[in-house]
C-alpha cells in the first residue's frame, strides 16, 4: 500500500506518510477512487466498504478484529451500491444505483436492498423491484413502489424497521410524497403521514418522532412544516420559515436549525420545542455553515464546519469533552480536514476521514477512550500526496465592495508568471472548495496555474452575494471572473499574455461569455458541457419539465428575449475571436447536446477556429475513465498549442 501499512497510531504522534515527489501520470489522476465510502456499525465490530470492484460500485464488509472479509454486496447487469446506512447491528440499508440506456454514469431511482453484514439474506425492500406475489395469501407482502426514498431515522430502538421520506416518480415533478414504515427484512411497509408540499423530505428526533417537514411549493418557494397531533402545519414564525433542521437535543427538547438571514449569512438556532423560544447559536462574519457536527453518543450538535477558505471547524458546545477531542485530533492532522463518517452507538468509536487538497481521502478507526487511531484504508492509494500540488486560499475585493474567495493550483516549484487556466465553477449556485480537485490537479501537473473563483452568486458566502448574482450570468458574474483573472496577473502568479478559461455547465457559459465581454484577456476558451443559448433552457432539458424549474429560470434571467439574447453566448459570436475547443455529452438532459451543437454550427457558418468532443454515452459531465482520457488529453493538448512553453511567441509570429 505503498507506504500506508495498517498501524495503530498515537495521537501525539500522528503524522500522514511521504513520498518522493514527481509528476502524475495523467491515466492516474482521471481514475474513480477505489475507496469511496467507510461506515461503521451500530456495536462497532464491523465496517462497511463501498468500493470499486471490476469497474463496479459494490459493497464489502469487513469484521475489526480481526480484520477480514464476511461478506458483499454485488449486483448483476447494470445496477451497483450507492449510498448506504447500518440498520442495526448486522443489517445494511444500500441505495441501488442503475445504468440507464446508453448513459455511462449510473444514476439513482430511490430503491433500497438490504443485506446481513455475512451476505446473507439481501432482498429488494423498496422501489419498482420491491414487489412480491400476494396471491393466494393473506401474509402482507413487500409491494413495488415507484418513488425515490431518502431514509431518515434507522430507530435505533427497533432492529426490524427504518423510516423513509420518499419522491414518487412524475414527469412533472410535482407529486407529493409520504413517510413510510419498511420492514427491513421483509420490505413491508406503512404509511405513517403524507408529507405537505413537494420536492422535500421529513425530519425526526432521531428516535423515530417526526418533526419537521420541508418543500417548494410551485413558485419554487422553500417552505417549512411543522409536526401536529394531526397532518402538518407550516411553521408561522418569520425566523424560521427558511429553515433547515439539521439536529436535535433530547435532554433540553431543542430542536437545532440554519436559518438564512436576509443580507447576511446563514445563522444556527437553537428552537425550545415547547416554547416555541428560539435562540441564535453561530454565525460567521462572511461564510454560510457548511456542515454541522454531532456529539458522537447523543447526537446533539455541538459544532459547525465552516470554509471561508480553508476549512475550520468551530464549537459552541463543551460539555462531554468532545470538542477538546476533536481539536487534538485536528492538531494532529494538522492542514487536513477531518470528519466522522459514522460512530459506534455508545460513541467510543468512529470511522474518521482525513482529506484535503493533496489527499482524496484516508479513513482511520478512533478509539475515542484510548485517543488511539488505526489506520484502515485510502480512498486511492496511487495517489501520493508529495506528488500532488497544494491549493492555495485568498480573496480580494471588488469596486462595489464585495469579498471574492479565490483558489489557486500551482505547478510544482513555480508560483510567478506562469500560463493559467481560469475555471470558474458550474451553478451557478454553488462554489468551489479548499479540497483534492481532480481537474486542478490535471492542469497543473501539466504546468498551468489555475484560478478558481467563487463569484458573486456562489453558495457559502450569505444572503446578500448569493443574490448580487440574481440576472447577472452574463454582466457582474463575468466580470468578477475577469477581475480575478486580472488580479491574479497583478500578485505576479500569472503571465497576462497566456491565460485560457475553462469550465463545465454554468462555468461552460462562463468560458464563452467572459471573452465575449473581455475580449482581450484570453488566448483561448475551453466549455464544456456548458449552456449556451438561455432561451433554450425554457424549452429544452430538466429545468423545465417542472412548475419549479420554470419559476428559478424566471427568477434568475427574466424571460425579456433582448435580454436572453445579449446574454447568450450563441448570439455573440462575433465576439468569440479567440481558439475553441467544445466538449459535451450526448446524453446530457441539464445542459442538453443541442446547446453545443448550436454553437458549433453557428461557429463552423462564421470560419472560426473551433476543436470539437461530443461524446454520445454521456450525460452532464463525462464519467468513464476512457472518456475522461480523451477529454483531458485533447484539453491540455489544446492549451499546450495555444498559452503552453513556446506558445506566446508562437501566437505574436502569426499575428505578424
Amino acid at each position: 500500500m505503498q507506504g500506508r501499512r495498517l498501524m495503530l497510531v498515537f495521537l501525539l504522534f500522528l503524522s500522514l506518510p511521504t513520498w518522493a515527489a514527481s509528476r502524475v501520470p495523467l491515466g492516474d489522476l482521471v481514475k474513480h477512487a477505489e475507496i469511496q465510502q467507510v461506515k461503521l456499525s451500530p456495536d462497532g465490530s464491523h465496517i462497511a466498504v463501498q468500493k470499486l470492484h471490476e469497474g463496479e460500485r459494490v459493497l464489502v464488509f469487513m469484521s475489526l478484529s480481526p480484520l477480514e472479509v464476511t461478506g458483499a454486496l454485488r449486483f448483476r447487469g447494470k445496477e451497483e451500491v450507492g449510498d448506504f446506512y447500518w440498520a442495526n447491528d448486522e443489517r445494511v440499508v444500500a441505495e441501488v444505483i442503475s445504468r440507464r440506456a446508453a448513459l455511462e454514469a449510473p444514476v439513482s431511482y430511490g430503491s433500497l436492498y438490504a443485506i446481513n453484514y455475512d451476505g446473507s439474506r439481501g432482498k429488494n425492500i423498496f422501489g419498482w423491484a420491491a414487489g412480491e406475489n400476494q396471491a393466494g395469501s393473506r401474509i402482507k407482502r413487500a409491494e413495488s413502489t415507484r418513488a425515490r426514498a431518502t431514509l431518515i431515522d434507522t430507530l435505533p430502538d427497533d432492529d426490524r424497521e427504518i423510516l423513509v421520506s420518499t419522491y414518487p416518480w412524475a414527469r412533472d415533478w410535482e407529486t407529493h410524497g409520504e413517510v413510510l414504515r419498511i420492514n427491513i427484512y421483509s420490505g413491508v411497509k406503512d404509511r405513517v403521514v403524507g408529507l405537505p408540499q413537494v420536492g422535500g423530505r421529513a425530519f425526526t428526533d432521531g428516535r423515530g418522532e417526526l418533526l419537521f417537514a420541508n418543500g417548494t411549493n410551485r413558485s419554487g418557494d422553500y417552505q417549512l412544516y411543522r409536526k401536529k397531533e394531526v397532518g402538518w402545519e407550516q411553521v408561522g414564525n418569520p425566523l424560521l420559515e427558511t429553515g433547515t433542521p439539521v439536529g436535535f437535543d433530547h435532554e433540553a427538547n431543542a430542536a437545532y436549525l440554519v436559518i438564512n438571514r436576509a443580507g447576511k449569512t446563514e445563522q444556527l438556532v437553537r428552537l425550545q420545542m415547547e416554547t416555541g423560544e428560539v435562540t441564535p447559536v453561530y454565525s460567521h462574519e462572511f461564510t454560510d455553515i457548511t456542515e454541522v457536527i454531532h456529539e458522537p453518543s447523543s447526537g446533539r450538535p455541538v459544532g459547525i464546519y465552516l470554509d471561508p477558505g480553508k476549512p475550520k471547524a468551530e464549537f459552541f458546545d463543551e460539555n462531554g469533552g468532545f470538542a477538546a477531542f476533536f481539536r487534538g485530533l485536528k492538531k494532529a492532522f494538522a492542514g487536513y480536514r477531518i470528519d466522522f463518517t459514522s460512530f459506534s452507538e455508545d460513541g467510543t468509536r468512529g470511522v474518521l476521514r482525513v482529506s484535503g487538497d493533496r489527499l482524496p481521502g484516508d479513513y482511520f478507526l478512533v478509539n475515542l477512550e484510548s485517543r488511539k487511531a488505526d489506520f484502515l484504508l485510502p480512498s486511492a492509494e496511487w495517489l501520493q500526496p508529495d506528488q500532488l500540488n497544494p491549493m492555495q486560499a485568498d480573496s480580494f475585493t471588488t469596486e462595489d465592495g464585495l469579498r471574492i474567495g479565490v483558489y489557486l493550483t500551482f505547478p510544482r516549484d513555480r508560483g510567478e508568471n506562469l500560463p493559467m487556466v481560469v475555471m470558474p465553477h458550474g451553478g451557478p449556485h454553488a462554489r468551489d472548495y479548499w479540497r483534492y480537485d481532480r481537474e486542478a490537479q490535471i492542469l497543473s501537473q501539466n504546468g498551468y496555474l489555475v484560478l478558481q473563483v467563487n463569484f458573486r452568486g456562489s453558495t457559502g458566502y450569505g444572503d446578500a452575494f448569493f443574490d448580487a448574482g440574481r440576472r447577472e450570468w452574463g454582466e457582474d458574474i463575468q466580470q468578477d471572473i475577469a477581475d480575478a483573472a486580472r488580479w491574479a496577473v497583478k500578485q505576479g502568479y500569472a503571465d497576462g499574455d497566456r491565460i485560457c478559461i475553462f469550465g463545465a455547465s454554468f462555468g461552460g457559459y462562463s468560458a464563452m461569455m467572459n471573452p465575449i465581454r473581455y475580449p482581450d484577456l484570453y488566448q483561448c476558451a475551453a466549455g464544456y458541457v456548458g449552456v449556451y443559448d438561455l432561451a433554450m433552457m425554457f424549452d429544452r432539458g430538466d429545468i423545465q419539465r417542472r412548475d419549479r424549474g420554470i419559476a428559478y429560470l424566471a427568477e434568475e434571467l427574466g424571460e425579456d428575449e433582448a435580454f436572453l439574447r445579449a446574454h447568450s453566448p450563441l448570439h455573440n459570436t462575433a465576439e468569440l475571436d479567440l481558439p475553441l475547443f467544445i466538449a459535451h455529452g450526448g446524453q446530457d438532459e441539464r445542459a442538453p447536446v443541442e446547446h453545443a451543437e448550436a454553437l458549433l454550427e453557428r461557429l463552423e457558418e462564421e470560419g472560426r477556429q473551433v476543436e470539437s468532443l461530443i461524446v454520445p454515452d454521456e450525460g452532464h459531465g463525462f464519467y468513464s475513465e476512457e472518456n475522461n482520457l480523451k477529454l483531458y488529453r485533447q484539453l491540455l493538448a489544446f492549451l499546450d498549442q495555444h498559452i503552453g512553453v513556446g506558445a506566446t511567441e508562437k501566437n505574436r509570429k502569426a499575428r505578424d
